[in-house]
Order: C-alpha cells, then structure tokens, then sequence
C-alpha cells in the first residue's frame, strides 16, 4: 500500500511542476493570439508535430527512468549511476540530430501534411517550428535529468526549475511580443529561452547531486550493456509515442481541413484540456517512480496490483474535483484566448463533454498503462495504446469528419471514446502481465540478481 506522506512528497512537486509546463504552452498560445487565429492554428500546428518528433529522445528518459528506479529500489546506486550517464548522451544526441533534421525539412513536412492550411499560417509554422527545433537538445537534457532526479525520489529540483524557467518564459516572451512586436518569434524564442534555462539548472543539480544518482562523468561511447534495459523499456514507448502522436498529427490534419475555425478552436480545447488534466498527468510521472521502487524492492502480484489500483483512484478524485471546479469557469477561460465567437462556441462546447468524461476514462487509460510499463511490460501497453489509437480515435476522427457533419465535436467523441477503450484493454492485463506477478523481470534485473548470487 502507498503510504500517504511518501505519495504526497513525490506527488505536489511534480504538480506544481505539470502546471507550469503546461502554463508554458497556455501563456505562449494566449500572448500569440493577438497575433489572431492563424498564429494559434501555427502554434497548434506545431505542437502536434513537436509530440511526434520529441518521442525519438524522450523515450530514453522513460526507458532511463524506470531502470533507474528499478534500481534505486534495489540499492543498486552505481548500476543507476551507469544507467543516467549512458542514456542522457544517448537521449541528448537523438535531440540534436532530430531538431538538425526538423530544421533542414521542416517546410517540406509541413506542406506535405497541412496542404490546405492558409499560406499566413503555414509561415507562421515555419517560424515557430524552427525556434522549437533548436530547443530540443536542451528539452531533453531537462526530461532525461528530471526523470532520473525523480526515479531517485527527489521531485523538488525538477519543481524548482520549471519554477525559473516558467518565469523566463512568460518574461521574454511579454518583452518580444508586447513590447518588440515580433509575434510568433517572440514566443519562440521565449519557449527556447525557458528550455536553455531549465536544462542548465538541473544538469547542474545533477552533476553536483551528494545524495543520489548523478552524473558522475560523460559518457563518450555507448555501452549497450548498460542502455539494453533503458532500450527495452524506452523502444516500445518510443513506437508507442511516435504511433500515437502521429496518429494525433493525422488527426490534426483532418481538423486542417475543416478550416481556421475548426483549427483555431481545436487549439483552444487541446490547450484547456491539458491544463485540466494537470492532476491527471502528475500522478502518471509519479507512478513511474512509485512502481519502479515497488518492483525494485521485491513487491509482486496482488500487492503491486493495489498499489496500482490506489494511483488510479486518486487520479479519479482529483480529476473530479477539477472539473467540478473548471466547469462555471470554462467560458472565462476561454475567452482569455481571445476567440472569435464562432471559435469559442465550438471550444466551449468540447471542453463541457470533456469534463464529464475526463475523471472517469482517463486514469484507467493513462494511470494504468504508465504502471504497467514500469514493471517492464512495455510490449504489451505499446500494442494496446496503437490499436486504440489508430481504431478508435483516427479511424473515428475521418468518419466524422469526411463521412459525418460531426465535424471537430465528433473527433473529440473518438478521442474519449478511445479513453474508454485503453481503460478495458490495461485493466484486463493488470491481472494477466508477467511482469506485475513476477514470473518475469526485465534484463536489468535478472542481470543483478545473478550479480547477488555470484
């Protein structure tokens, strides 16, 4: 069972930390929206296709979090040591060649997938995705050193500099926009300001960590012994990751064709959607430290099964809470976007049924699946979450949209729709993993306990 006091010491940093990363993208998408609807369908453009690009690296700080955990959990300090220094070359170097790549072929990709968008937007596209394209090594440096300060149990540091980095943000990014007038550049280069900055401060806590896991050297060549686990856990993620944000980037392009409104609004709603969901993503981060210690420590079968189930039911709680609080709110925070009235009917309306829908779907789809791949299980959530994906929410969304008059309301139907559907698949297989009863373990640790019997 979780005890309270360890649940809540992990878990409020890490709130604090989901709210402002995902003010980060709030403030950006509202300071632009002065700019008018093309510059929000710009930033959500963008968005959609960071989501993709950002798994080929963020995958090692999953796969790197979950060993490390593992790990710690089992006092295997110098095995996470190894493990932090191998992945954030690895997960730094992806970045690197991913944002070199974005840069080079961004344009090509972005008339190639969003043809039909206005020529005002696609420029604005441009300039955005460049400036988020120089950032990605500093925003994996920042995911890699705050998974592994996490898996190690301190989520205050990582709290700290969102914190600092949230306040650079907003600060460059009024200076650009409202003062210099650049638009679009001007919160680009506030969003890469605020990743540069944050990276700093944790690669430096992390270097300098006394009472943990740390970097104790760079690691100039790769050790494949060393990143098989965090690739065996991190590779099916990645797929996972870059199926189901492609399949979101599908998506999106069906709402492109809908129109400026249709993407303006779904910007809006997406945008609204993730600062509700706040709770909800904090307590997915949490378990991944919470679960991995779990198994590190020995903890199997109907106890890890518990464990699981408490997570989930306090995501519950506090996504309800949430809405409860959200819903008479709703039409303020929208128009704080500054909406054309067609723009905020639309957003308003999905939010609404999102909130009906978000606290009781959306644990068992996201809570679960994060608690399942932290025992290792990885395959398994990574063939679930793509067969909902490209089932449920993709198939429904171009059956609304091109075989429907639904329109953009009825994308969102699919999408909670495949909320429901991930819910049924992970919790059938909390009682049918390996993993979870213990009768299989990843390559990690069978490597330390044959360590502890020689």
């Amino acid at each position: 069972m979780i005890k309270k006091k360890d649940f809540l010491r992990l878990f409020w940093p890490v709130l604090i930390e989901q709210i402002l990363a995902t003010t980060i993208g709030m403030v950006n998408t509202m300071m632009v929206s002065g700019v008018g609807e093309t510059a929000i369908s710009a930033v959500s453009i963008v968005d959609s296709l960071n989501y993709v690009i950002m798994n080929l690296f963020i995958a090692f700080a999953t796969g790197a979090t979950v060993v490390v955990a593992q790990r710690v959990g089992a006092k295997d300090f110098n095995g996470a040591n190894d493990t932090a220094s191998q992945s954030m070359t690895a997960c730094v170097g992806t970045a690197a060649i991913s944002g070199a790549l974005f840069i080079i072929f961004g344009p090509q990709i972005v008339n190639l997938l969003f043809a039909e968008a206005e020529p005002a937007v696609k420029a604005y596209t441009g300039i955005y995705l460049n400036y988020s394209s120089i950032s990605y090594p500093f925003l994996a440096i920042f995911s890699m050193a705050a998974g592994i300060l996490r898996a190690s149990g301190n989520t205050r540091s990582p709290m700290r500099a969102s914190i600092i980095s949230n306040i650079v943000n907003a600060v460059v990014g009024a200076l650009c926009i409202y003062v210099l007038g650049w638009g679009v550049s001007g919160a680009g280069i506030a969003l890469l300001f605020s990743r540069i900055v944050s990276a700093y401060l944790l690669l430096k806590i992390l270097i300098r960590n006394d009472n943990g896991v740390r970097l104790k050297k760079v690691a100039l060549k790769l050790n494949r012994g060393v990143l098989m686990p965090v690739i065996q856990i991190g590779l099916p993620a990645c797929i996972d990751g870059l199926i189901f944000n492609g399949g979101k980037l599908l998506v999106q392009t069906y709402v492109t064709a809908l129109g400026t409104v249709s993407l303006a609004a779904n910007g809006v709603a997406a945008s609204v959607n993730g600062f509700v969901n706040i709770p909800g993503n904090a307590i997915s981060v949490v378990a991944v430290t919470i679960i991995g210690q779990a198994v590190g420590t020995g903890i199997f079968g109907k106890d890890l099964r518990k464990i699981m189930r408490t997570l989930v039911i306090y995501a519950m709680v506090l996504l309800t809470a949430m809405s409860l609080l959200m819903a008479p709110l709703l039409p303020f925070i929208v128009d704080l976007y500054k909406p054309a009235a067609d723009v905020k009917a639309i957003a308003t309306s999905i939010m609404y049924m999102v909130l009906v829908l978000l606290p009781l779907t959306w644990p068992v789809a996201f809570i679960l699946p994060a608690c399942i791949r932290s025992t290792g299980d990885a395959v398994f959530v990574t063939i679930g979450s793509i067969l909902s994906m490209w089932f449920v929410r993709v198939l429904g969304a171009w059956f609304a949209v091109y075989q429907t008059s639904w329109g953009l309301f009825g994308i969102w139907v699919f999408w909670c729709m495949d909320w429901v559907v991930r819910g049924i698949i992970f919790i059938a297989r909390t009682f049918t993993s390996p993993y979870i009863s213990g009768k299989q373990r990843i390559r990690a640790f069978k490597t330390f306990d044959n360590e502890n019997e020689a």
